[in-house]
């Protein structure tokens, strides 16, 4: 409890996105600096393991409306849209589909997003 204002220092229940943050953080600031060779490569791998998953954790609402969107240009037809999907692109049936482009773009840049980080940074510095 913060005695100034009363109030807990950590959330009650803080998100696991949060607690893979402090634990990625922890990683990179204070154990992968005390390594070196293998050990501080798989180091860094599990911290950049876990950087993904936080931002997909985050972007889970993000992830599931772009494939709604990309969804949703298209009838509907059985169990399973996504097969549905692959297969008629697969087809050619969709060639020139440019709302089905763009909404596949759509989920294109999240998951890059999500995988790749600096490259949406370096995108915005250039």
């Amino acid at each position: 409890m913060d005695r100034l204002t009363m109030r807990p220092i950590l959330p009650d229940h803080p998100s696991g996105a949060a607690l893979l943050d402090v634990a990625r953080r922890a990683l990179l600031d204070e154990v992968a600096p005390t390594l070196t060779g293998r050990q501080r490569y798989v180091t860094l791998m599990v911290a950049n393991s876990i950087g993904i998953a936080m931002r997909e954790i985050e972007r889970a609402d993000e992830t599931a409306e772009s494939w709604d969107r990309a969804l949703a240009t298209l009838p509907q037809t059985g169990d399973d849209p996504l097969a549905a999907l692959v297969a008629a692109i697969r087809a050619g049936a969709h060639d020139g589909d440019a709302a089905l482009h763009a909404a596949l773009q759509g989920t294109t840049t999240v998951a890059a997003e999500i995988w790749k980080p600096a490259a949406k940074e370096a995108k915005a510095g250039a």
